[in-house]
């Protein structure tokens, strides 16, 4: 039963706090708050070994490299992606996120974020090779997030883009035995994201 439930505990996050009560805080605590009751019914031996765990700099360098293009394809990316020229601003005023609500959204999405989704999805299916269910979920709840702000193309092209990134990510905590690689990489696009949007809120 757990295991069912697991894959769709964003889904449920994002349709309680953001399309009932209009708060991004609030999904993204019930996402979490999710995550953590999961970990402490299924109680996995060496999670946090394996967060710690992966690959050298040799690896990861690039990685982090090629994750921090989120912000220029944010800044580059957005007039098309965008449903209008001024929905960004709106958006966040909408779901809460201005002010300090706001200024603290950013780390805590950039660093707290990353860290227990990836414990959460690559400890889903963790044998699987190729695409599989746990991919397209993951991709699919940031469409469910990003649907009023996002043109279709552009909702098609995030979930490509996240089913590609869910794929390597599973692959590389298969192939070296832990999170790290995940875990920074995703940080790092997470936070390059940020930039993006920062950006574009002040030009």
């Amino acid at each position: 039963m757990i295991q069912l439930l697991a894959p769709w505990i964003p889904y449920i996050a994002v349709l309680i706090g953001m399309y009932l009560f209009q708060s991004a805080w609030l999904a993204i605590l019930l996402y979490h708050a999710g995550i953590a009751g999961l970990h402490l019914c299924r109680k996995p031996a060496g999670l946090w070994r394996r967060l710690v765990s992966g690959p050298g700099l040799p690896l990861l360098v690039p990685g982090l490299i090629v994750c921090a293009l989120a912000a220029p394809a944010v800044w580059f990316l957005w007039p098309w992606l965008a449903v209008s020229d001024s929905v960004l601003p709106a958006w966040l005023a909408y779901y809460g996120l201005t002010g300090w609500a706001w200024l603290l959204f950013i780390p805590y999405f950039s660093i707290i974020h990353p860290v227990l989704e990836e414990l959460h999805w690559r400890e889903l299916d963790p044998h699987r090779t190729g695409i599989c269910r746990q991919d397209l979920l993951f991709a699919g709840y940031h469409v469910l997030v990003l649907s009023q702000l996002v043109k279709t193309p552009g909702l098609c092209l995030v979930f490509v883009v996240l089913t590609g990134s869910s794929v390597f990510w599973r692959w590389s905590a298969k192939r070296f035995g832990g999170y790290a690689l995940p875990v920074f990489t995703h940080a790092m696009a997470d936070a390059g994201v940020m930039a993006g949007v920062c950006f574009l809120l002040g030009r």
